[in-house]
């Protein structure tokens, strides 16, 4: 429903749900009236609505298109009378513009990035006396840092502005190759806050590859050069390009530390660098715009991970920072590209708090409490993790791999292997606190056996092949995973037997046949799943691992085929070679045995061109072989339809 909502300063029509609260729209009104909710009142023809009952129900009774008068209570104190020395009033909250697009990138052209010569780049007049000369010493090639230039530029003959609002500054980095190197030829010409005209080739300034500075076909230009500021090139190539502006405190935050972050992102282009998401997002009713997201100067911080990948940005700012310092991240389109907009963008982060939990006897130490809170977040990993790998392993028993979906799997599978080695690394952290704290209480021994058993479960998960990557071998990092699971579970499986903990014994056993089916070991996870067979006989899940473990089997029979079928087409190209008719016979006929009896799959068969030697094989003018080699050609098109249809 829409209402009409009378403000001191204006009138806005704002859509509500029916069954939200009148103490919902003060929420979003405080930001327009400037005193907090509760002192907002509210009426609608003479009576005052009610906080805490819905807008249609009883006693506020609104319909459609109802008219809402919202001011300050009475006896709410003004705001103070500004004084003739600062008349501005106070500023209004800063819009979230989610909308702005990236500046479209300028189509690629064969030319390279245009070069100026001297003389090129003019210098006229100076329109405002500098107050500082400054050295270039970071512009070209692989360098730790880099200088950032804060500019105001007008396009003279064009009658335009650079950023588009005055008191704004457009950010350039000073020989960066993906913008016009007139620039910087034009700021190695001036001092820290001069501004002068210049004359600048017109060919050379339209080179934007990136939409980071004006491509306006004009000659004229007056250039503000307001700072410059030295910032780290973190991987040396102007792609991300980091200013500490404020170091804050000593602390660092290492790795799995959380720390308390504001952050703000900006689009960074020429027309200016407007935000386009925050994390201190509220949404606001302000007149002339109805609803929009803006920034609460009063909102609480959020909580960010060290090293756990989700906020990869704020990691990169918040590790060169302490408590109460504030960093910047300019990145290019290509940068960084999880977990934010797309085109080039700006991070802008300022650290509030350090949670510094680093085990027993550090300063963040609740005892108790932080080791559960260690495992529980590890266990909202793992869970993460275990239900990507369920969303894989349905589509794959769904449907074939495509080109299409292969990259969608790609992405799951990286996201699995990444979720699961972020609760491994919980779980190992929580597993070392736990063994210095050295009590050897049941509670502590219980809560060691369940880390274990999970930290098991991530460790063997982040290293767990998906699609057609299960079909090859598995690597060195994967064996160790699963040896170290075996080692960890055989200590659980230990204690539960002496504590005689059935319930411990069992999971612990479920565990174990897991990793074995990872390990491909038939013969030991059959022998785990006996036992466990015998302990719980009605377990449904038994009877899916006891099938896991058979298309195990039948898959590491095929590929022993693989190898079998791979030596005798040898063996047969070389009877052929030597017109040995008695040894391609034999081969011919092991041939059409594996392939009848489903011992290779139509991949191998296909991959290793069996079709053409034996085709070779009937050429040799034996009626006998001839007529071996076409039962082989028929179980060969056999085998393709099959696979055809996914069997």
């Amino acid at each position: 429903m829409q209402l009409k909502v009378v403000l001191p300063s204006g009138e806005v029509n704002v859509p509500v749900e029916p069954n939200s609260t009148p103490g919902h729209l003060k929420e979003n009104l405080k930001y327009s009236i400037r005193v907090p909710p509760k002192l907002i009142k509210l009426t609608c023809e003479g009576r005052e609505l009610d906080d805490i009952k819905p807008l249609v129900a009883e006693p506020n009774n609104l319909q459609d298109g109802a008219i809402i008068i919202a001011e300050a209570r009475e006896g709410v104190p003004e705001e103070p009378a500004r004084s003739p020395a600062s008349p501005k009033a106070p500023p209004q909250p800063t819009m979230i513009k989610k909308e702005e697009p990236p500046k479209p990138k300028k189509l690629k052209r064969e030319d390279v990035r245009p070069t100026v010569a001297s003389g090129d780049v003019v210098k006229g007049r100076v329109l405002q006396a500098g107050r500082q000369a400054w050295k270039p010493e970071y512009l070209e090639g692989k360098q730790a840092k880099r200088h950032l230039a804060f500019m105001r530029l007008e396009a003279v003959e064009e009658s335009k502005s650079y950023p588009e609002h005055g008191e704004d500054a457009l950010p350039i980095c000073l020989g960066d190759p993906q913008t016009s190197p007139v620039w910087t030829a034009a700021a190695v010409q001036m001092k820290l806050g001069e501004k002068a005209q210049f004359t600048l080739p017109k060919k050379a300034i339209d080179f934007d590859p990136e939409g980071l500075n004006p491509t306006d076909s004009c000659a004229t230009w007056n250039i503000e050069l307001l700072t410059i500021v030295d910032v780290v090139d973190v991987q040396q190539d102007f792609s991300q390009l980091l200013h500490i502006e404020n170091a804050g405190g000593k602390e660092r935050a290492e790795d799995l530390d959380s720390i308390s972050v504001h952050w703000r992102m900006r689009r960074w282009m020429a027309e200016g660098c407007p935000c386009i998401a925050s994390s201190r997002e509220r949404i606001a009713i302000l007149p002339g715009y109805g609803l929009v997201p803006i920034e609460d100067t009063n909102a609480p911080p959020v909580s960010v991970s060290m090293g756990e990948g989700q906020q990869e940005a704020v990691e990169c700012i918040a590790a060169r920072c302490g408590p109460g310092g504030r960093g910047h991240l300019y990145l290019k389109s290509e940068a960084m590209k999880s977990n934010r907009p797309q085109g080039c963008v700006v991070l802008d982060v300022e650290v509030v708090a350090m949670d510094a939990c680093r085990g027993p006897g550090s300063a963040g130490w609740r005892g108790w409490q932080s080791l559960v809170a260690e495992r529980e977040t590890g266990d909202q990993w793992l869970e993460e993790a275990d239900q990507r790998r369920k969303q894989l392993e349905t589509f794959g028993t769904l449907r074939k791999s495509t080109g299409d979906s292969k990259d969608a799997e790609a992405h799951v599978s990286d996201q699995v292997h990444k979720f699961a080695n972020n609760a491994a690394r919980r779980y190992r952290r929580a597993l070392k606190w736990l063994e210095a704290d050295d009590q050897q209480d049941k509670k502590n021994q219980l809560e060691k056996s369940t880390v274990q058993i999970r930290l098991a479960k991530a460790s063997t998960l982040a290293h767990q092949r998906f699609g057609d990557a299960a079909e090859n071998e598995a690597g060195a990092d994967e064996k160790a995973a699963v040896q170290e699971a075996l080692v960890l579970l055989k200590e659980v499986l230990t204690n539960a037997e002496s504590s005689k903990n059935e319930q411990l014994t069992y999971e612990c056993l479920k565990m174990t046949l897991q990793v074995w089916i990872q390990g491909e070991d038939v013969d030991e996870a059959r022998k785990v799943l006996e036992r466990l067979l015998s302990i719980r006989p009605d377990d449904e899940q038994l009877k899916s691992d006891s099938a896991r473990i058979n298309r195990l089997e039948s898959a590491m029979n095929l590929k022993k085929g693989a190898c079998t079928i791979e030596s005798v087409q040898k063996d047969l190209q070389a009877a052929i070679t030597a017109v040995d008719k008695a040894k391609v016979a034999e081969c011919v006929t092991s041939l059409h045995d594996m392939i009848k009896g489903g011992q290779v799959t139509w991949d191998t068969v296909r991959t290793l061109k069996v079709g053409k030697d034996v085709g070779n094989a009937m050429k040799m003018g034996d009626a006998d072989i001839a007529a071996s080699a076409r039962k082989v050609v028929g179980e060969i098109q056999a085998l393709a339809q099959r696979a055809g249809i996914g069997l």
